[in-house]
């Protein structure tokens, strides 16, 4: 029969769940371990030498991880897969449950079980806070957490019959979520013509994705052939340039360059979703060079 006396107890201490870094807009989960280290004391001559320990983690699932009124959601698991939920009887979910036995010449007895957590996929629009790295937590303790112990000789009893608390372990899981970016871009092609007697326009688009709160900027350099200022297409092979310029604007009025001679970068504040912004291109009058196909190569740079 279980035996709670005083002669014989156990404690449990667990380490902090840290999942360092996180960038949301990754959409990926993602997973780290920590333990609870559970202790059995017994007096030198016992007639109830086996503990049966149930570790009670309360709260609803899935869990969040805070910072004001910010949220990243995630689970504590008992196992690898991620497939059991740590929880505890007085929510009807499963706590965890280990046996310790009485060494035959010691009078204590400590094992370690591991905690897995996982932040769900899928959240891009978690907010970083101040334009910086934000630390989202989650405190347990208390009430939360509570260490059921049943001291027996013979037939282990149940989690569900060991009602009573023997003690609480506190604990934070803690995230730092981070400014981050990505860029792509497509092709500005401008339609052909046989003389550049009038001025050509064409878009392209460049998209961004930041991370929800994140303040970035997007530079042009001044390509492979010309600068911000004056950029040139050259004809592939050699043999003549076409002059075109880059706007932030369809009025043209506003060149996309890196800040410098006369030109602006483009800024704007990151949701975790992707945002498109239009390159607008225009190739002005000018005399018209040789037949063939220009070129130029424009690499944007995202500053955040």
């Amino acid at each position: 029969m279980p035996n709670r006396a005083s002669a014989q107890s156990c404690s449990a201490v667990a380490s902090a769940i840290s999942f360092g870094s996180v960038s949301p807009i990754s959409h990926a989960a993602v997973a780290t371990t920590g333990s609870v280290s559970v202790t059995c004391t017994w007096p030198a001559i016992t007639l109830v030498p086996n503990a049966q320990v149930c570790l009670n983690l309360g709260g609803t699932s899935p869990r969040s991880m805070t910072n004001g009124a910010n949220q990243l959601q995630y689970d504590l698991y008992q196992d690898a897969a991620h497939s059991l939920v740590w929880g505890s009887i007085t929510s009807g979910t499963t706590p965890i449950s280990l046996t310790l036995v009485k060494p035959a010449l010691g009078t204590s007895a400590t094992q370690s079980v591991t905690i897995y957590g996982q932040i769900a996929a899928n959240q891009p629009t978690v907010p970083s806070v101040g334009n910086a790295s934000t630390i989202y937590t989650q405190a347990f303790g208390g009430s939360q957490t509570s260490i059921n112990t049943g001291f027996y000789l013979l037939g282990a009893p149940t989690c569900a019959s060991l009602t009573a608390s023997s003690g609480t372990f506190a604990f934070n899981a803690t995230a730092t979520v981070v400014n981050n970016c990505n860029i792509s871009a497509t092709n500005l092609n401008f339609a052909a013509t046989g003389v550049l007697s009038s001025a050509l326009n064409a878009t392209a688009s460049i998209t961004a994705q930041c991370t929800n709160g994140d303040a970035y900027r997007i530079a042009l350099n001044g390509g492979t052939n010309g600068t911000v200022a004056a950029r040139q297409m050259t004809r592939t092979g050699g043999g003549g340039t076409v002059n075109y310029q880059l706007y932030l604007d369809a009025g043209l009025t506003t060149a996309w360059g890196d800040g410098t001679a006369g030109t602006t970068q483009a800024t704007s504040t990151g949701t975790g979703n992707s945002q498109a912004l239009t390159v607008y291109g225009v190739v002005p009058a000018q005399n018209t060079p040789a037949p063939g196909a220009y070129t130029d190569t424009i690499t944007a740079t995202i500053s955040f």
